[in-house]
């Protein structure tokens, strides 16, 4: 992949935006609206973070039990319960799209095609810029991403292009130390933006990543602090635990690195979740320039070569 990080990023708002513009929300609203039982939510890579966040909006917004899974599940999951399957994935060609689709549910084909399988219910949204050409889905993962907060604002106004304004143009500068150990203390509230950082860390080689919920990090968790030498994360919802937490982790971690809620948006979590996630891209992009790397042009193992396509049994 070219190394062209900076460009995808300078980018970023241009694709988003024409996304919004191009995509005919009254049709895929009505597709939406119509998923009204226990559905599956599925994606891959940076598809899993949009699967995560689709899942959210169709708890909140359809008031159903929606569930984010990876594909390989389904060669083990039972399905008993279960009537829909939304498979999220850009180019909604991929082996993971198939092997989501292989059942009786009803299905859906969250993407910027329209499904292979005709039976399949396309969830479309449009682009007319070129395809992104980045290791790691920048774009591809907020087009998405943005969509589907459309349709869960009930008022849309200009909410994102007057945020974006501010993120896109965020320039917010971490002290990274170097240890290659990064402690994620999030939940459910921030799972969008965490799960981001847990598989672009991972993906683009910049370190470890470790996932805390921060109840389960008061049970045992803690651990990690006494025997490595790791960076916090930490998602701040002013809550009375990360008032605790914050008052007790410097004590502990030499370097950590605090992201704080929105106040204008205080407790709504799918808004906080998505804002959250326009600064993680920043901060791991960051990251890697601290690192001397680039998110788009990742010098991958050689073995992505073999396994990337793999279409076999599970």
């Amino acid at each position: 992949m070219e190394k062209n990080m900076e460009q995808n990023f300078v980018n970023l708002e241009k694709r988003v935006i024409d996304c919004l513009k191009n995509t005919d929300f009254d049709l895929l609203e009505y597709n939406l609206r119509g998923i009204k039982d226990a559905t599956l939510v599925s994606g891959v890579g940076g598809s899993h973070v949009v699967s995560e966040f689709t899942s959210k909006v169709l708890r909140e917004k359809n008031k159903i039990m929606a569930i984010n899974v990876e594909p390989r599940d389904f060669a083990y999951k039972k399905l008993n319960g279960f009537k829909n399957v939304v498979s999220c994935s850009y180019g909604g060609r991929n082996y993971g799209v198939e092997l989501s689709f292989n059942n009786n549910l009803k299905h859906y084909l969250l993407s910027v095609n329209e499904p292979i399988d005709k039976n399949a219910t396309s969830l479309k949204y449009n682009t007319t810029i070129e395809n992104e050409k980045s290791f790691i889905s920048l774009a591809a993962t907020l087009m998405p991403i943005t969509v589907m907060l459309k349709y869960y604002m009930s008022v849309w106004t200009s909410f994102v292009i007057d945020n974006f304004t501010d993120y896109y143009l965020f320039d917010k500068e971490y002290i990274f130390g170097e240890n290659s150990i990064f402690e994620i203390f999030s939940g459910i509230e921030t799972s969008t933006a965490s799960t981001y950082l847990e598989s672009t860390i991972t993906e683009a080689g910049l370190g470890t990543p470790i996932v805390h919920d921060k109840y389960s990090y008061c049970h045992g968790r803690s651990t990690m602090s006494n025997n490595y030498n790791s960076t916090a994360i930490y998602f701040n919802m002013n809550t009375e635990l990360d008032k605790l937490m914050l008052d007790e982790l410097p004590k502990y971690y030499k370097n950590i690195i605090v992201l704080n809620e929105k106040n204008n948006y205080s407790k709504n979590y799918i808004i906080q979740d998505y804002l959250f996630l326009v600064e993680c891209m920043y901060l791991t992009k960051r990251l890697a320039e601290h690192q001397e790397k680039d998110l788009s042009g990742v010098d991958y193992s050689p073995i992505v070569k073999k396994l990337y396509k793999y279409n076999g049994n599970l």
